[in-house]
């Protein structure tokens, strides 16, 4: 046989559709073999991460010998009655380690929602968001009033953002304002400031959950004056707007008391059987890198009816009568 019909030989075998069908059978089998490995070896060390409390609930769902007694704390716990033990062990759990939490930390917004009342506050911040408010103040001023941060108090001031910033002077009340979801207070900011502008930083313990978080867009507002109102209930998304348009424009003034000081965040995740955790998992900082829990942003000036004149340039009217 030459060379030539060697190599010819060579080609018609590798060209077989049997020995390719052979070859891809192989390589299948070896990609099968190597994910199972790896998802066995995943199940294994999960339960080995969480071998003590597997232990723990199964002993207390299927060998305890009080079981009257864990059907009462769950149903307690959970206020519900005659709760599956199985299937709402963990909630209970989560929930009571929280309330031992609290005790010891002092986190009241760590906790577990119970379906009803993670309904109930979504409907209740809903209503609070749809109560936002403005109107014209003076000749060259508007007022403001966002009541708390929403896709609805969002929605309020981008729907009506045209007309308010025909006005020279914003006055923006915050007063009461608890805050909300980040995101919409950053939606708002974003329409005060300048793409690029640092909005906050927050910082938390899984890593790639920190991050600084910037305006995205140009400005739709360009006010000439921003005179804004807080009290001491004025909190966390609302002093996270408030640090931004402080430390970003040079145009802002406070007004009122120094605000409630929340600079921790908190994320919602949703569990089984219509509930959701709650934790706190973040801190933030404002643009300057001031750090305001626990002490608030300070105001520049009381609020009075006097001040707020002479930030707006506008004398007041004092009449009297005889009697």
């Amino acid at each position: 046989m030459d060379d030539n019909n060697f190599f010819m030989d060579d080609r018609e075998e590798e060209n077989n559709p049997l020995n390719k069908k052979n070859r891809r059978q192989k390589r299948i089998i070896i990609v099968l073999s190597v994910l199972l490995i790896l998802v066995t070896g995943l199940l294994a060390f999960f339960i080995y991460m969480n071998y003590d409390y597997i232990v723990f609930k199964a002993i207390m769902t299927k060998g305890y010998v009080y079981e009257d007694s864990v059907q009462d704390l769950i149903d307690s716990e959970l206020e519900q009655t005659d709760s599956d033990i199985l299937t709402y062990f963990d909630d209970a759990v989560i929930s009571i380690f929280s309330d031992k939490l609290y005790e010891v930390s002092g986190d009241r917004y760590t906790h577990i929602y119970l379906p009803v009342q993670y309904t109930a506050k979504v409907e209740s911040e809903q209503e609070i968001g749809s109560s936002c408010q403005w109107f014209p103040f003076t000749e060259d001023s508007a007022y403001l009033q966002i009541t708390n941060f929403t896709l609805q108090s969002a929605s309020f001031v981008e729907e009506n953002a045209e007309e308010i910033s025909q006005y020279g002077t914003l006055i923006l009340d915050l007063r009461s304002n608890p805050g909300g979801y980040v995101s919409n207070a950053q939606s708002i900011a974003d329409m005060f400031l300048e793409k690029g502008d640092v909005i906050y930083t927050e910082s938390a313990s899984f890593g790639f959950l920190s991050k600084t978080t910037k305006a995205s867009s140009d400005p739709i507002f360009d006010f000439d004056k921003i005179i804004i109102l807080q009290d001491g209930n004025t909190a966390s998304a609302s002093e996270i707007l408030i640090g931004a348009l402080r430390d970003n424009l040079d145009n802002v003034v406070i007004l009122g008391e120094t605000s409630y000081g929340k600079g921790i965040g908190q994320y919602t995740v949703p569990l089984k059987n219509g509930f959701y955790y709650i934790a706190t998992m973040f801190t933030w900082e404002t643009p300057n890198g001031d750090t305001i829990h626990g002490t608030g942003i300070e105001a520049d000036k009381e609020f009075t009816v006097e001040t707020l004149a002479k930030e707006l340039g506008i004398e007041l009217q004092v009449t009297s009568s005889d009697e």
